[in-house]
């Protein structure tokens, strides 16, 4: 598949006359939690041609492809990633931490990681996370089943807010990362694994029955997040280095 890829984006190089220079994989594949029937969320970093940052008026800075149903492709322009980096749009912080990668150019890559990791916000990334989790339950969690990836969906970002809680740093990418947070709750841990063993031959819509006691953890972990998120402090930034960064990437004195 990574072939495959490869070549669309490629394709996709020539077709917009833009040049990728870092792609790879989002969603439950990057999790760690892919269903046998996963698409492929491919995620991508681009930059045309010196000109079009040049120019007076703004173009397009978002390129979406869906070839087929089973490649989902969403790309941003390098300012527009840069703008979100400033923002500490955790898109940006999954997106260049990512355990697959298609395409990657190194120093570039490297660089903006640097840049992300100075303009981290736990604060606003906490938030995020949590208000994935609580859409989440009030959208899928009213009823005493529920689709075995929509838990993932609830306990990835908890466990991502938990890891900004505890090391105030991104959290990894790989859920398997996270699971030692939960180590000093062993029913919690064990009941987290038996769905994993679960959710590798189960199918995108299969449910499963509640499982109370993670709905207990979920409730009270989400509560001591969302305290420790409000509590925390924004760090202040400035545009300095994103600048720099930008002129030199661009050969823009």
């Amino acid at each position: 598949m990574k072939a495959a890829i490869l070549q669309l984006l490629s394709q996709l190089e020539l077709d917009k006359n833009i040049r990728i220079r870092y792609a790879c994989e989002s969603g439950s594949r990057a999790w760690g939690f892919p269903s046998p029937d996963s698409d492929y969320d491919i995620r991508f970093i681009y930059l045309h041609p010196r000109e079009w940052y040049l120019a007076v008026n703004e173009g397009e800075d978002n390129i979406r492809i869906m070839p087929n149903e089973l490649l989902d492709g969403n790309g941003w322009d390098f300012r527009k990633f840069l703008r979100l980096t400033h923002a500490s749009n955790a898109s940006v912080f999954e997106w260049l931490n990512s355990p697959i990668l298609y395409l990657e150019d190194k120093p570039f890559a490297e660089g903006l990681r640097s840049l992300a990791a100075a303009y981290f916000q736990p604060k606003k990334v906490m938030h995020h996370y949590l208000g994935i989790a609580t859409g989440m339950l009030e959208k899928e969690f009213g009823e005493m089943e529920v689709k075995i990836k929509k838990y993932f969906y609830v306990l990835r970002p908890v466990l991502s807010a938990y890891w900004i809680a505890e090391h105030g740093t991104p959290p990894p990418i790989d859920f398997y990362e996270l699971l030692p947070l939960v180590k000093n709750n062993p029913s919690v841990h064990q009941a987290i694994t038996d769905l994993l063993k679960q959710k590798e031959t189960a199918l995108e819509g299969e449910k499963v029955p509640r499982v109370d006691m993670l709905d207990d953890f979920l409730s009270a972990e989400m509560e001591r997040c969302e305290t420790i998120a409000r509590n925390a402090e924004k760090r202040p930034v400035t545009w300095d280095a994103i600048n720099d960064f930008y002129r030199k990437t661009l050969d823009i004195k």
